[in-house]
């Protein structure tokens, strides 16, 4: 047997995989409408997804897939083994691999589990923390178990250069510096934000609208920000951060009020620099955001919206403590001439 990350080539092998197992394994648990809620979200695009964020793997047998697993940051997903091959090991096997990738970065691991796969999550030893609730065609309701895996802890080596963290960060090799920190944002800290946005997706995806047309320049947002600010009409609403280390900025997003009480805060324009990507540093920054919105703020609840077509940020969130919100329904928006559903998250002081 071979484990190893899939790449484009493998794509439709991968998508035909999960498909065939959905469509065989899921009928014996779930209505229809659940079935195909689930076969229409592991679609040909979100495998894609992850598999261009080299967050897939794939267990062959000789020249064939016969499973595969996903992670996100510390969230494990779409762990598949085709129906012929199940009952094998392959499943505990993919399990164990992804969890040896992420022990070294995470404390913890999430994953998201459906009745076919609980009891062989339990067995490896997730207990279920919560339930998510997801709304299907026709009115039917998902009720899925969340569950976690605290991981025994190790001794981290400390990174003893600055240029040995800078070498080894796109490797994977350097843990997740102490040394952030997330302060008030600065006119210079455009430049590296209008960097991190690779393309006019990836600009959607972090602005939705509100930025207008792709590219966008510093100035743009720097006008937005500082004398705009950022669109709110209150004076003191709008809170604009950016996540620094020892060489600059490396994550940001902005805090504003939502309700004239000041009770509720909406945190907006999340992003990290994308060659700091899966490495920890969206849910430090994440973290850092909603002790400040708790303690200096006072707020009693944080909300954010994500896109559907944005798994790997949807991850992030519930890793730093979001839940979908139970009031807040999801909406549609017309972005590049197609319809992307927001899921509304939320987290409350409690």
């Amino acid at each position: 047997m071979e484990f190893k990350l899939a790449n484009k080539n493998n794509l439709e092998q991968v998508y035909a995989l999960v498909q065939e197992t959905i469509k065989s394994v899921y009928p014996k648990y779930y209505l229809p409408e659940i079935v195909e809620m689930f076969s229409e979200y592991h679609s040909r695009e979100h495998v894609l997804q992850d598999i261009s964020a080299r967050n897939t793997y794939i267990l062959l047998q000789g020249e064939t897939i016969v499973g595969t697993g996903t992670k996100q940051e510390n969230h494990i997903t779409r762990v598949y083994v085709l129906p012929r091959f199940q009952g094998k090991g392959y499943g505990t096997y993919i399990m164990n691999r992804l969890e040896e990738l992420i022990k070294d970065h995470y404390d913890t691991i999430d994953i998201d589990a459906s009745l076919p796969a609980c009891r062989l999550y339990a067995r490896l030893g997730y207990e279920t923390v919560d339930h998510g609730i997801w709304e299907c065609k026709n009115g039917v309701i998902q009720v899925y178990e969340i569950m976690k895996k605290q991981l025994k802890k190790q001794a981290a080596a400390p990174c003893l250069q600055l240029e040995h963290c800078e070498k080894n960060l796109s490797s994977g090799l350097c843990k997740l510096t102490d040394n952030l920190k997330l302060r008030p944002y600065k006119p210079s800290d455009a430049e590296a934000i209008v960097s991190w946005i690779k393309d006019e997706r990836a600009f959607h995806k972090w602005c939705s609208d509100r930025f207008g047309a792709y590219p966008i320049t510093a100035e743009d947002i720097n006008h937005k920000y500082l004398e705009c600010n950022g669109d709110c009409e209150e004076p003191d609403n709008f809170y604009p951060m950016t996540l620094v280390d020892e060489c600059g900025p490396v994550g940001h997003l902005i805090l504003r009020y939502t309700n004239m009480e000041k009770s509720v805060i909406r945190f907006g324009f999340v992003i990290v620099d994308d060659s700091r990507r899966g490495k920890g540093y969206g849910k430090r920054m994440l973290q850092m955001a909603i002790r400040y919105a708790f303690d200096m703020l006072k707020a009693e609840k944080i909300t954010l919206g994500v896109f559907e077509n944005n798994p790997s940020a949807y991850y992030c969130y519930k890793a730093a403590g979001f839940r979908e919100s139970a009031t807040e329904k999801t909406f549609m928006i017309e972005l590049l001439g197609e319809q992307w559903k927001c899921i509304e998250l939320e987290v409350n002081r409690e």
